[in-house]
């Protein structure tokens, strides 16, 4: 029965990031994380996806964030991907992706974190294949 709602809590948190613009999610064979493709949003921001990751977390909002992993942490193949986990309640879940999408069209902010984090530049934008 757990294994029946994590599932679940996976396949809602995939369709609502498949809603967001820029972003494409499959749905995980048998992991409780969802691992989003945001390749089209860092070519269009020139951030890497580890450096938007950690501007979810630190620069798109003074009083919150979102906690995720860039996927260059799992290798060169997972750079244009984040990592997320669905281990929330749905409401938290939700509340995130809006979150994202919203923190997605703050270019100024993306700049500003961009001049103080300039490691994170995306050097050549990411293949879109």
């Amino acid at each position: 029965r757990q294994m029946e709602e994590f599932r679940h809590k996976v396949v809602r948190l995939v369709e609502r990031l498949n809603q967001v613009e820029g972003i494409t999610c499959l749905v995980p064979g048998g992991s409780f994380y969802a691992f989003p493709s945001v390749a089209p949003i860092c070519n269009r921001l020139g951030i890497t996806s580890q450096g938007l990751a950690i501007y979810l977390l630190e620069g798109a909002d003074e009083d919150r964030g979102v906690a995720c992993l860039g996927g260059e942490s799992f290798g060169e193949a997972g750079a244009g991907f984040l990592r997320l986990s669905c281990a929330e309640p749905d409401e938290r879940l939700a509340e995130a992706v809006a979150f994202m999408a919203d923190a997605f069209g703050r270019t100024d902010r993306v700049e500003k974190f961009l001049e103080d984090r300039t490691e994170f530049r995306l050097p050549k934008p990411y293949d879109l294949d």
